[in-house]
């Protein structure tokens, strides 16, 4: 079975029961702490995916690390996932988490991307046009990339939007070749 489907069931699991004992906010917390610990340390990754480490000794780094701060609902996942010799899903199963969660709140991310940083007003009309499209609050990330000139790029789930001035300079020379 696929690494991501095996991530996505525990990661539905874990919200289930987050749910049942009422600490989604606390388990969601833990989970995006996770995984920007994983983002942010190689090492750790490395670790959890390594078949020469034992199991034991990757709940014992685990232990060490998160046991004290995370809520048990979450370490509990932890140990359960180690016991069954996947714990190199640990990360994915997190970011599989976070995306539910985010659905389960009613929140859509969205991704804008522009030549220069957006102002407190543009944000906010990009935000409520999400807002209207989908009818989900909106967690609006910015991006910036000088080499758009100008316009934006919008991304919201999988869908995107290209509006830059550096599209439509492409898309003009292309025509003019033809």
């Amino acid at each position: 079975m696929s690494e991501l489907i095996v991530a996505h069931r525990y990661a539905k699991s874990l919200l289930d029961f987050a749910i049942e004992k009422n600490a989604v906010e606390a388990v969601a917390k833990d989970m995006i702490d996770f995984a920007e610990t994983c983002d942010a340390s190689h090492e750790l990754v490395l670790a959890l995916k390594s078949p020469i480490i034992k199991h034991y000794t990757k709940l014992a780094i685990l232990a060490k690390l998160f046991k004290d701060k995370f809520n048990p609902v979450t370490y509990g996942i932890f140990v359960i996932i180690t016991n069954k010799n996947r714990e190199k899903i640990l990360p994915a199963v997190a970011k599989e988490f976070i995306s539910m969660y985010t659905d389960y709140k009613g929140i859509q991310k969205a991704t804008v991307t522009t030549a220069s940083s957006l102002t407190a007003d543009q944000k906010a009309t990009v935000a409520k046009i999400v807002k209207d499209y989908t009818g989900k609050e909106v967690e609006l990330i910015e991006q910036i990339d000088e080499s758009l000139i100008g316009g934006f790029i919008l991304k919201v789930g999988d869908q995107q939007i290209d509006d830059s001035i550096k599209r439509k300079l492409n898309d003009l020379k292309v025509s003019l070749a033809s």
